[in-house]
């Protein structure tokens, strides 16, 4: 105050020494203070009008001196009075310097002993450079030329006690560390992940070090890009949306990297080894890392969203500076690591999710399904598939259309699903959808949205109802196989929108259609008899025999008593085999067989309702040319009347399972 009074005098301002205290000690004084500054100022000015020139600078350069201690002094009043010596020091300080961190500067330096004879001015003058450099001799600082920077800095901030911990680069706390001054070395940047687009969290490096000689608390790391190829975008925040340093799986440090104004531009240098400038940004960290430490700090980043193929073409080179990464330790002493070394980042072309569509092991067996004459029948699964995503990356399944074929055992052309099917329903992770039955003997599931995870596979179940017989379709030989194939599936990246890779197909076993009865059919056991004549090898021949069990379901059913291979009239057959699994067969082969089931009459035997009986086919193979030859169910026969063999019902039996196929036998002719 005693300064602005004497300035005040010196250039013969009417302003008494009463009245400014009573300004002072006005609740406007902070106002009313920077009011006397400014009018200070234009009096200089006007002043320095009429002075001889070199008087005029002096007494300019005396004059801004002081306005600027006056305004370190007003900033101190608006923070409430003189700033503590408690106050973290955040930034280097030298001669010409003002502000209320030089007040709380100079208050320390003068509780400690070392004088300044005017004060705490809030100016940094030659005053505070002297007392600062006493106190740096006497801690050790050299050189000891009164500059207050990094090494200063973090001693005044240790001896008060005023590190605060935030995680922010700016603190330089110590609670938590020990041993003595840290020494960060063998420094060594590893190699990380390439960017996708849409990628969350990948690791694009790792900083490598180790921390000898005390604990050490990590303030902040530097990360340097520089593009490789000036004829694309050499922006990191066309790449980058954030970036994050991990120490181990715990996140501590992050910074938005997706705009200009996160990053600072600056001229290619020596440093980096591109001919184009390079961006630098700053990552606030805390962790501690522990004397002995072989740290690892894995710096991770969130890509944009917005990458294309063109973008692909780019790679950054990547560094951290010599000083890029900051630590203080145990003795409040900042120290740094980083070598300069580059890494290289580019860019995938986007995992948008590769698809394979392929049927499930438990999708239904080759049945029938059992309508009803003249209501709509119960549900029946026809289809199970699964979708395999083998990209890391989110699909979302947009549709699926299903191909319908069908088939008549008679002859006569099948219907129309739309005349068969009343409803079909596709169920994925517990939630329905109903499909769309088309003319075409299509089924769409359109407006799905279903989220197919990466790497991971997604199953899916197809039901449907049919409609009642009559009127509808044929009371007899209607049949339907279900396939889903990989032109048929509509399917994006999560991320990307771009259009997922789908391949594979899935088909199900055949669905005979029965008006109110049915049967289901599984395999009991089958065996292969080689009949070898060493004397005269045409005379060996095969036995093959095959059991099986028929249920009814509904009703009594009838199955025509007469067998047949594929090779001869299998029109009134009950059951029909095959020989030719493994080669065409041609020679001689004969065919029987025997059941469980009653006789029904001289045409058929009968399985009732509900009841399962066991039916075997015997078939010997002498054949014309030595080959390998196996024997397979192809398919059985029945219906719901005893009347006559005309009309039968059609139950297709997957022969290339195990249980409806015998093992093969080489038969020497």
């Amino acid at each position: 105050m005693h300064q602005l009074l004497f300035a005040l005098h010196t250039y013969s301002q009417p302003i008494s020494y009463k009245r400014i205290t009573m300004q002072i000690a006005n609740n406007n004084v902070i106002a009313r203070v920077a009011a006397v500054v400014a009018g200070l100022g234009l009096v200089a000015m006007s002043f320095a009008s009429f002075a001889p020139a070199a008087k005029a600078a002096d007494t300019s350069a005396d004059l801004q001196a002081q306005i600027s201690a006056l305004l370190a002094q007003i900033a101190a009043l608006q923070a409430g009075g003189t700033v503590a010596a408690s106050t973290t020091f955040t930034r280097d300080l030298t001669i010409g310097a003002s502000g209320a961190d030089v007040t709380a500067l100079q208050n320390w330096l003068i509780k400690g002993g070392f004088a300044i004879p005017a004060g705490a001015t809030g100016y940094f003058g030659a005053q505070t450079a002297a007392a600062l450099g006493k106190y740096q001799a006497s801690v050790g600082i050299s050189p000891a030329a009164g500059y207050f920077g990094p090494i200063t800095r973090a001693k005044v901030n240790a001896s008060a006690g005023t590190g605060t911990g935030t995680g922010t680069g700016t603190g330089t706390s110590t609670g938590g560390l020990s041993g003595g001054e840290a020494d960060l070395r063998s420094f060594d940047l590893v190699s990380g992940d390439d960017l996708m687009e849409g990628d969350s969290g990948t690791e694009i490096a790792i900083a490598k070090f180790d921390v000898k000689g005390g604990d050490a608390r990590v303030q902040r790391v530097t990360v340097d890009l520089q593009a490789t190829n000036s004829g694309l975008s050499q922006k990191p925040w066309d790449y980058i949306d954030t970036l994050s340093v991990y120490n181990g799986s715990k996140k501590v440090g992050d910074v938005d990297a997706g705009s200009k104004s996160d990053w600072d531009k600056e001229n290619d240098d020596t440093d980096h080894s591109g001919s184009v400038d390079f961006y630098t940004i700053d990552i606030p960290v805390d962790t501690i890392l522990k004397e002995g430490d072989k740290a690892e700090l894995s710096i991770r980043a969130d890509a944009q969203s917005s990458i294309d193929d063109t973008d692909q073409a780019q790679t950054f080179k990547v560094q951290v500076p010599t000083d890029g990464i900051r630590a203080v330790d145990a003795k409040g002493i900042q120290q740094y690591v980083g070598d300069g070394s580059e890494i290289t980042l580019g860019f995938d072309a986007a995992e948008s999710g590769d698809l394979t569509v392929k049927k499930s092991s438990d999708t239904p067996d080759a049945g029938v399904i059992v309508a009803d004459s003249n209501a709509t029948s119960d549900e029946f699964d026809v289809l199970k598939f699964e979708i395999k995503n083998s990209d890391s990356a989110d699909a979302t399944l947009n549709s699926v259309t299903v191909s319908v074929a069908t088939s008549s055992a008679v002859g006569s052309a099948a219907a129309n699903i739309t005349d068969i099917i009343r409803k079909a329903t596709l169920t994925v992770d517990g939630e329905d959808f109903t499909g769309d039955i088309n003319a075409n003997n299509t089924i769409d599931f359109d407006d799905l949205d279903v989220n197919l995870a990466g790497d991971d596979t997604t199953d899916f179940n197809l039901a449907i109802t049919l409609f009642s017989q009559t009127g509808n379709y044929g009371s007899s030989g209607e049949a339907l196989t279900f396939t889903v194939t990989s032109g048929n599936v509509d399917a994006e990246g999560a991320d990307t929108g771009d259009v997922s890779d789908v391949s594979g197909t899935a088909t199900g076993e055949q669905q005979s259609i029965s008006i109110d009865a049915g049967i289901n059919v599984s395999g009991n056991t089958d065996n292969a008899v080689l009949t070898y004549n060493s004397n005269d090898t045409s005379k060996s021949y095969g036995t093959f025999t095959l059991k099986f069990d028929v249920t009814a379901d509904g009703d009594d059913v009838y199955i025509p008593k007469s067998v047949a291979t594929t090779s001869g009239s299998t029109t009134y057959a009950g059951v029909v085999v095959t020989p030719d699994l493994n080669s065409t067969f041609t020679g001689t082969s004969t065919v029987s067989l025997s059941t469980s089931a009653d006789s029904q009459n001289s045409i058929f035997y009968v399985v009732h309702d509900g009841d399962t009986e066991t039916f075997t086919v015997t078939l010997t193979l002498d054949p014309n040319a030595t080959g390998t030859f196996a024997a397979g169910l192809d398919y059985i026969k029945f219906k719901t009347t005893s009347v006559d063999a005309s009309s039968l019902q059609t139950l297709q039996v997957d022969q290339t399972k195990n249980e409806f196929n015998t093992d093969a036998l080489s038969i020497q002719n």
